[in-house]
């Protein structure tokens, strides 16, 4: 049984046809067609999910519903096609955040709001500022269709406070995968964009990373023999310079010296 069979609990969803052969226009239409059926369930029940919403950027994570209302929309721009699912996310418990000062709240404000999710500012008694949260998370789901070349999965506020992006290889657009895509936006398969390395490949990583060390490392010691190098040809340089300079002098003080003397017999022979 299906994912949408198991939502409407009844046997009436139809199979995707074969994608082979469909261009991308109607590989979109096929993804259309199977969010707006499964739209279509769990707007009639309105239907709620048990999930988790992360507050990346607060570090905080919150159980919440997914809840509706459930909309759906297809819209088109600049040659690209865009699918669009609205719901939202109830927190359970209310999120107040502490700030320093009004400034520093309005700001957390202003941020938060460009990322859909609405806050107000209070005072407690002590007149410190604080943010409360608003319960209610507005959630999208896009599949997009680029120039009818490319497809891109967006998430705003699915699962967690951030705004994803990321490209839907035309193999992956199939029932199977619209129904992992389908589980995950309603909280019922957050491990989907999680990787999961064998062990063989954390031995290569780490083999990797212990490559890179040493590669390092001779890097370092072959720059500090250059250093060296280059410190003992300074201290050669500076040594002839001064060997130069002494020899010069002395040179110096010996013709002083021999015509010291030349003079000193000049003036012996004048008396």
């Amino acid at each position: 049984m299906s994912f949408l069979e198991d939502l409407a609990n009844n046997n009436n969803t139809e199979k995707e046809t074969e994608k082979k052969g469909k261009s991308p226009r109607e590989l979109w239409e096929s993804c259309f067609k199977y969010f707006q059926h499964f739209t279509s369930i769990i707007q009639k029940e309105n239907k709620t999910f048990d999930s988790e919403f992360n507050f990346v950027f607060l570090n905080i994570k919150k159980e919440c519903l997914i809840t509706g209302p459930y909309e759906i929309k297809r819209t088109q721009s600049d040659g690209d096609l865009v699918l669009e699912i609205k719901m939202f996310n109830q927190l359970k418990h209310g999120i107040k955040i502490n700030r320093k000062d009004k400034r520093s709240a309005e700001l957390l404000n202003i941020k938060l709001s460009k990322d859909h999710i609405l806050s107000s500012i209070k005072q407690d008694n002590d007149g410190k500022f604080f943010l409360e949260l608003n319960p209610k998370i507005v959630s999208f789901f896009r599949i997009k269709l680029n120039k009818n070349q490319k497809f891109h999965i967006e998430y705003t506020n699915i699962c967690s406070s951030t705004k994803r992006s990321i490209p839907l290889p035309v193999e992956n657009i199939d029932e199977a995968h619209m129904e992992e895509l389908a589980k995950y936006i309603l909280g019922q398969k957050p491990s989907l964009y999680t990787e999961s390395i064998s062990d063989q490949k954390i031995t290569k990583i780490r083999d990797k990373i212990e490559l890179q060390k040493r590669l390092q490392a001779k890097k370092d010691e072959n720059i500090q023999k250059d250093l060296i190098k280059q410190e003992q040809k300074e201290v050669t340089r500076l040594a002839n310079t001064f060997k130069e300079k002494s020899k010069r002098y002395l040179s110096s003080q010996s013709l002083k010296l021999k015509n010291k003397i030349l003079d000193k017999i000049k003036s012996l022979k004048t008396d």
